[in-house]
């Protein structure tokens, strides 16, 4: 109790100095801040934000979930997202998405670590890797085409959202783990830990009214749930032990210099331990094995939950614009190679052939109503413009003042044109200043290259066994704030061909 007493007088010295000599920020060069309604935020962002950036200017500021966030339009959003010095990534990523315990653990080095694992363990084996998951798109297509003919015939549809879930966790399993990790419970255990990581990052916050108004209860209360329950009870015990195990097993075949790299095993986790096996020999740590199962954790998350959402907006869109079914049943007609049996199937080659496909997957992305998903942090205070944005401040592109900027895209800026890409050769998985769903910079989104193909695989997969409709003839968005993480509401069903193209 003494020492605190005699720190007290210092800290309140050094507090006293610190605030006389700071420098202040006039009040005239702050941005506007802006009081929108939360039922605005909620349930109408992209008019409430838009009209705002109208009235006010290229930067305003709006508090929502308790924090003040900055928001800019698209004059400067390349700026924001490419300027890592001034806008921090790993702080801003962090903080919206509840994982500042986590990057205090990692040091900040979490979201590099990821980026260069699946650069190195998935990017760079893209032709492998679509040659070898193939089959298991193949197989659960036909699988869900058949039990949809039931469901026309019973009224009960079954959700292609759940069906397709269970095919990416298959595959996240196999290169992440390898084979010998699929079973019916793993694959149980991956959804849970995709839909906990999910439920911890905040994706249902906006559903729940304590998540809109009580933020720091909601993220309390999920962090005990998903941290100290789900994972341990859920992750940790099915997947633990076995973990352990490849992690020594992985760590004398990397250090042995007795294995060809041609017959190292092919997946994450033993890129993960050869990257951290001790130059001295030694058995890798407790906490580095912690580390190790937190990468594979935030790995699952991003490798199911978000890529099955994005494949949902496809098919929803399709489904309401069937005049593109036929040029794209074309194009798999025409891009589909023969295998050594002579069946045919699809490759990492064909699929970049699939350009209609791209262009149409990358139309949906813009249009489907982005707002304010991509977040970073100020680490001083940065000038913009004729304002001055404040050190320790959340700053977020408004995305769709960009996807939707009349000087790019023309006065129907708005209006859907789902082969436009194609004649410009620019692919869904390419980002640019007019396009900024995965990001921006060298912050981009590592995974995009391996959500783009795994979605190709399921439309090219459905579409060319079956026509995507919707009952009642449309949808709607089931949360206007956050239409990255969250599909769209409606029931799709799928009508199968009488002569199917696979």
């Amino acid at each position: 109790m003494e020492h605190s007493y005699l720190l007290a007088g210092p800290l309140l010295l050094a507090t006293y100095a610190w605030y006389v000599k700071a420098p202040k920020i006039s009040k005239d060069r702050l941005p506007p801040i802006i009081d929108i309604p939360p039922e605005d935020i909620f349930g109408r962002p992209r008019e409430a934000y838009g009209e705002a950036l109208a009235t006010y200017g290229p930067v305003i500021g709006v508090r929502r979930k308790g924090n003040l966030e900055y928001i800019v339009n698209h004059e400067y959003a390349r700026y924001v997202l490419t300027c890592d010095r001034l806008f921090s990534f790993e702080q801003g990523s962090a903080a919206i998405m509840n994982l500042q315990p986590i990057m205090a653990l990692t040091e900040g080095t979490l979201f590099r670590d990821l980026q260069d694992f699946v650069r190195d363990g998935i990017v760079a084996r893209i032709d492998e890797i679509v040659y070898r998951i193939w089959p298991l798109f193949q197989r659960d297509a036909k699988s869900f085409i058949e039990r949809a003919a039931e469901g026309i015939k019973t009224g009960q549809h079954p959700s292609c959202f759940d069906h397709f879930r269970g095919t990416i966790a298959e595959t996240t399993l196999i290169l992440l783990f390898g084979q010998d990790y699929v079973t019916h419970r793993n694959l149980e255990v991956v959804e849970e830990v995709s839909n906990g990581m999910a439920e911890l990052t905040g994706q249902y916050q906006n559903f729940s009214l304590i998540g809109k108004y009580i933020p720091i209860l909601w993220i309390v209360y999920t962090w005990i749930k998903v941290m100290l329950v789900s994972i341990p009870f859920g992750f940790m015990r099915t997947y633990g032990p076995k973990v352990w195990r490849d992690i020594d097993r992985y760590q004398k075949i990397a250090t042995s210099g007795e294995t060809a790299p041609e017959d190292e095993p092919r997946n994450v986790l033993y890129l993960i331990v050869k990257t951290y096996a001790p130059p001295d020999g030694s058995r890798i740590g407790v906490f580095r094995r912690l580390y190790i199962a937190i990468l594979l954790l935030c790995l699952i998350f991003a490798a199911v939950h978000t890529t099955t959402v994005v494949s949902q907006w496809v098919l929803y869109q399709l489904a309401v614009r069937p005049e593109y079914l036929g040029p794209l049943r074309e194009e798999l007609s025409r891009v589909m190679e023969e295998d050594e049996t002579g069946a045919l199937r699809l490759t990492a080659a064909s699929l970049r052939e699939s350009r209609l496909l791209d262009s149409f997957i990358r139309e949906v992305m813009r249009l489907k109503g982005d707002t304010i998903a991509t977040m970073r942090y100020t680490t001083c205070d940065v000038p913009l413009g004729d304002v001055i944005i404040p050190k320790g401040h959340f700053v977020t592109p408004m995305a769709t003042t960009v996807h939707e900027n009349k000087e790019i895209y023309g006065e129907d800026s708005r209006e859907f044109n789902g082969f436009q890409w194609a004649e410009q050769n620019k692919e869904a998985v390419m980002t640019g200043p007019a396009h900024i769903v995965f990001g921006l910079g060298r912050f981009a989104c590592p995974g995009r290259v391996l959500a783009i193909n795994e979605i190709k695989l399921i439309v090219l997969s459905l579409i060319g066994r079956a026509t995507p409709t919707l009952l009642e003839g449309k949808f709607t968005v089931s949360d206007p704030l956050n239409t990255v993480t969250q599909p769209p509401k409606g029931t799709l069903v799928m009508v199968p061909l009488e002569k199917p193209y696979l």
